[in-house]
């Protein structure tokens, strides 16, 4: 049995979620990102540094998360979509196509309610308390097409309670409960890497397909590019 689970944790962490976007790779099969930074005799990228001198570029992309990282683009010549081209030192850094996660398809649904509702029993308390006392949608019970269930897509082990004046209400929906919600990126980007040694998310800039790009969190080695980036 211990051997059947050290697999199955090994088949999780090799998992390839970004065989479908074609991205640039070496001989061995690893995945070439580019960064462009205005430091000479760069040898290694630290997102904490990163986070120090935030570039214009970077400031919005804070907005929505806080953890420090650094940005990297998927091609040679490839322009930030906000700003353009970028002057500075073009570096490349070389991964394994496990350790990036797709998160606007989020293909293993890390960002799901009950991923949410999962994360909120273990870090809050009176989250976990209202949980001993609400009920929980299952796949094996019928709904009519008023209960709550029947109207949330997804919705088995959702817990849920009877609220007044407001009916039946999802426990992680619930108003009071609201401001203790995790940050969305921050807990995929934790379950990701626990799950599959992620270290980054990969995403179409603005929205293009044709313009995807990384955001590590974990420092890694880089090497100066013998040439221009543009």
């Amino acid at each position: 049995m211990k051997l059947i689970i050290e697999n199955f944790r090994r088949f999780l962490a090799e998992q390839n979620f970004i065989s479908d976007i074609p991205l640039e790779q070496d001989e061995e099969g690893n995945i070439i990102l580019y960064h462009v930074s205005g430091a000479e005799n760069i040898e290694e990228l630290d997102p904490d540094v990163a986070a120090k001198n935030l570039q214009n570029y970077t400031t919005a992309e804070y907005r929505t998360w806080d953890r420090p990282r650094v940005f990297f683009f998927t091609r040679l010549g490839q322009e930030d979509t906000g700003i353009g081209r970028i002057d500075g030192v073009p570096y490349r850094v070389r991964l394994r196509p496990n350790q990036l996660y797709p998160i606007m398809d989020d293909p293993a649904g890390l960002s799901s309610r009950q991923e949410q509702q999962n994360w909120m029993e273990a870090n809050i308390p009176e989250f976990a308390e209202k949980m001993q006392e609400a009920q929980k949608c299952s796949s094996s019970e019928q709904y009519n097409q008023w209960h709550i269930c029947s109207k949330t897509p997804d919705s088995d082990g959702l817990a849920y309670t009877e609220e007044r004046f407001a009916g039946k209400v999802l426990l992680v929906n619930n108003p009071k409960f609201h401001h203790l919600k995790p940050n969305t990126y921050e807990m995929v980007a934790n379950l990701a890497e626990e799950r599959y040694n992620s270290i980054g998310f990969i995403y179409p800039q603005s929205g293009e397909q044709g313009n995807q790009i990384v955001a590590l969190w974990r420092k890694v080695p880089a090497e100066r590019l013998e040439q221009d980036f543009y």
